[in-house]
């Protein structure tokens, strides 16, 4: 639903059909959390070219628009801290004609904005237990506004040294009001603030770089905004100048749309190479031969730092069938309660050879562009002699043999953490049932503003097929109806005009204004002659009797004949219940 909303917002700007993006990420997302968004993508209808991390991609917008970047002998190494609503990250970046090259990363998956926020919200609440004797953090709506006044005051406070606070009824009624002081609020977040330079100081200690070979500090992000945030951050980089040329909300999203151009035939964008790595290790384990008691029963394929994309081949000795499970090799290391495992392969079809020794099985691994981990061939290597072509006259010397290596694929099973093919397919189908549901619910909106907000789509599609069939006008009271043609159309909607009612039935009920000359009444609005008999229970009109319909205050005296030679196509009166039948049946008897 989310990307959905997504791409009709691109679609509509656009003014055209969006399918292919590029996704960006957090760095620390693992190989389950990046399959759910491209299974999400997939459903949603659009097809993910590659899915970056966020501080890839502002180094690449950042980059490509350099004219002036060194040879790769002498790169240009910038720092990259972004510090947003709820995450930290650094990325130290190499710079040169042609490519960027991510040599380290670090995080702090909790520190943010929203931190800053809670401070400030923690001790509001304090303060107006002794004041207004409330208790905010109580009240979920209280909070909310508090929540809500304290992310005000924090932009306020960025600028200027002191600034009020005011809510509004935050609960019970009371209007809260209070003031802080710009050093009182840096002291209130000093414990956010000291967790800042940590992040830093991992980066540059993996990148291997010294503070002196960095040439710039680049700060995006909403958080680094704030003067005593950036006051930390300098305490790491004592003799370098923070840098905010990037736009610090959209240089993302500015990264990641480079990044789609140069993957899109369509756009001619400058070559610019992206060398990114992976942020957690994964290893691959077995179990332990029968007969080699000494064998390893694990193996770190792709340590943290490891370039994406990456291939490796993995070389087995097996006489049968084997399983090889991959899982991250440190699970300490992973986002919130993440499990370490990643994938599961079967190999089939496994013996010995035939001369009776091991078979020498190898199984390809792949990081491919998305960061995600698979296992994309099993095989064994058969190695034949060929004989050389030779031209005749040349030379007697018998001819030379050459080696080659002849691949025979094997029988394999491969799971994963994400869904089967099939299984997106099904919650594809039913993505777009909703979606064709939303759209009309919203057309219907465009076109009768007043209704759609009382009834459903189902409700609507019930209440039009009713309404083809059965628009109904009461008189004379709860008995008699009169069956008509609708007077208005469809489109109006009867329940949105002012003159109709909605009842729980779904009809529209109105009483009826006609003059008492009925023939000289415009024939648009005119009720037909009575021709359908009456419904089954009912009082039959012998021919000259005479009924009097109440319409309104008005009366109309009309006898069977008389409705006879009337033209016009037939209008019919029906009883609708028993009790006002034997009603009309005893006044009749007198």
């Amino acid at each position: 639903m989310y990307f959905g909303r997504l791409r009709d917002i691109a679609a509509k700007e656009l003014k055209t059909g969006v399918s292919d993006v590029v996704i960006a990420i957090p760095g620390w997302y693992t190989d389950v959390q990046r399959r759910a968004l491209l299974n999400a993508a997939t459903v949603a209808g659009l097809n993910p070219l590659r899915l970056i991390t966020d501080h890839t991609a502002v180094a690449f917008g950042y980059g490509i628009t350099k004219a002036d970047l060194p040879d790769a002998e002498n790169p240009r190494h910038v720092v990259f801290v972004d510090i947003g609503h709820s995450s930290m990250s650094v990325a130290v970046v190499a710079f040169s004609k042609g490519q960027l090259t991510v040599k380290s990363t670090a995080y702090d998956m909790h520190l943010g904005g929203r931190d800053i926020d809670y401070a400030l919200v923690r001790y509001f609440s304090e303060e107006f237990k002794t004041k207004y004797k409330i208790d905010v953090l109580s009240n979920p709506k209280g909070t909310f506004r508090l929540y809500a006044a304290a992310e005000k005051l924090k932009k306020i406070l960025s600028a200027n040294a002191e600034a009020p606070l005011s809510v509004e009824s935050i609960m019970n009624d009371i209007d809260a009001s209070s003031r802080l002081k710009r050093d009182q609020y840096e002291q209130l977040i000093v414990d956010v603030l000291d967790r800042i330079p940590a992040p830093l100081q991992r980066a540059l200690e993996e990148s291997g770089l010294n503070i002196e070979q960095v040439d710039a500090i680049e700060l995006i992000g909403g958080s680094t905004r704030i003067p005593a945030v950036r006051a930390k951050i300098q305490t790491v980089f004592p003799t370098k100048s923070l840098s905010t040329t990037l736009n610090q909300d959209e240089a993302c999203a500015r990264g990641a749309t480079f990044a789609c151009a140069t993957l899109s035939p369509v756009f001619r964008v400058r070559d610019f190479a992206i060398h990114d790595i992976a942020t957690f290790p994964i290893k691959v384990r077995w179990e332990r031969s029968v007969v080699d008691e000494e064998e390893d029963t694990e193996l770190v394929v792709f340590p943290r730092g490891n370039g994406i994309p990456s291939t490796k081949v993995l070389t087995f000795y097996r006489k049968a069938p084997f399983d090889i499970e991959a899982a991250y090799a440190d699970p300490r290391s992973l986002p919130g309660s993440i499990n370490p495992w990643v994938g599961r392969l079967t190999v089939k079809d496994v013996g010995p050879s035939p001369t009776g020794d091991y078979t020498t099985v190898r199984v390809k691994a792949r990081l491919n562009l998305h960061g995600v981990l698979s296992f994309e061939a099993v095989y064994t290597e058969e190695v034949e002699e060929k004989e050389e072509m030779q031209v005749d006259g040349e030379s007697s010397e018998p001819p030379k043999k050459k080696k080659v290596v002849k691949k025979n694929p094997i029988a394999y099973v491969a799971g994963y953490g994400g869904f089967d093919s099939s299984v997106i397919d099904k919650y594809r189908e039913k993505e777009l049932a909703m979606y064709a549901n939303d759209k009309l619910v919203q057309d219907t909106e465009v076109r009768f503003p007043h209704s759609s907000c009382l009834l459903t789509d189902s409700q609507i599609r019930h209440r039009n097929e009713r309404m083809r069939s059965r628009n109904t006008f009461t008189t004379c009271g709860q008995s008699w109806r009169i069956v008509m043609r609708p007077l208005c159309s469809r489109k109006k909607r009867m329940h949105c005009s002012q003159n109709y009612q909605r009842t729980k039935i779904g009809f529209t009920r109105r009483r009826a204004r006609m003059p008492q000359n009925l023939p000289t009444f415009p024939a648009s609005r005119r009720p037909k002659s009575l021709e359908t008999p009456l419904r089954r229970g009912g009082v039959k009109l012998k021919n000259g009797q005479r009924r009097r319909l109440n319409y309104g205050r008005r009366s109309i005296s009309i006898s069977r004949k008389q409705r006879r030679q009337r033209s016009g196509s037939p209008i019919s009166t029906r009883m609708i219940n028993n009790r006002s039948s034997k009603r009309l049946r005893q006044s009749r008897n007198g």
